[in-house]
């Protein structure tokens, strides 16, 4: 059986949204993460106990699955559950329900457990993720990842520099900074008419503090569908592959 599930409210305000009104998308990444760090919190897992301890979270994937965005000023419930986990991944859900009760948004995450010093990934503790109940598996998801993005087919390409501020404490860029650097390589007037219908995204090498990062992208407005990659030098720090529609 999958394991708690916890629930948090949230209204909506000016700052987490774009000109279109709406939510934007690493703003509900990061609320979702909000919540699942709050969950952590109050089953004794805290992340000032997993730095003690020499470990932090972090993400490897996010499939979001969008059926509208929610607004400014809209409340919304947040509720995430650990799925199940394996000796190295964790995965975890993640649903936006409006005042209806009725669900918008749905993601689905890949958690690692990361051993801060070695900055490598480690192997999933017993102690650590018990009191999640999630499933233990011998399993991992195959999950679907985003096409390889060859130089040649990226119509757009954008430099930004690394800021103090874009890194969190894990020290390495924090996640939200990925989907604004990806969706600023789309044209305004696209933005503004259209919004994420899935967006898969797959975090593969650190970005740290004052490097240089490329945000490549192929866009097929047509098709209505936008591949990306966040690259450093040639190093692919992130990929991702989005799928758009139109503002109701």
């Amino acid at each position: 059986m999958p394991g708690k599930k916890y629930t948090e409210e949230h209204k909506v305000v000016y700052f987490e949204t774009n000109v279109t009104g709406r939510l934007n998308i690493g703003n509900l990444v990061d609320l979702c993460m909000l919540v699942s760090t709050d969950q952590s919190s109050k089953l004794g897992i805290s992340t000032e106990k997993l730095d003690l301890m020499g470990y932090g979270w972090i993400v490897s994937q996010n499939i979001i699955d969008v059926k509208r965005l929610p607004v400014d000023h809209e409340k919304i419930k947040i509720t995430t559950q650990a799925e199940s986990y394996n000796r190295y991944f964790c995965y975890r859900d993640f649903m936006m329900e409006d005042e209806q009760g009725e669900e918008i948004v749905k993601m689905h995450t890949v958690f690692c457990l990361m051993d801060k010093e070695k900055r490598k990934i480690a192997r999933i503790k017993d102690e650590i993720v018990g009191p999640y109940e999630g499933d233990y598996t011998t399993k991992v998801e195959r999950l679907a990842v985003p096409p390889v993005l060859k130089p040649e087919e990226a119509e757009i390409t954008k430099k930004y520099r690394v800021r103090f501020m874009d890194i969190d404490s894990n020290q390495h860029v924090n996640n939200i900074h990925y989907f604004d650097w990806m969706l600023d390589t789309l044209p305004e007037e696209f933005l503004r008419t259209h919004e994420v219908k899935q967006f898969n995204i797959v975090y593969k090498n650190e970005v740290r503090s004052g490097e240089v990062v490329d945000s490549l992208t192929h866009f097929d407005e047509e098709r209505l569908e936008s591949i990306h990659e966040i690259r450093v030098g040639d190093k692919v720090s992130c990929t991702a592959k989005v799928e758009w529609q139109e503002l109701k």
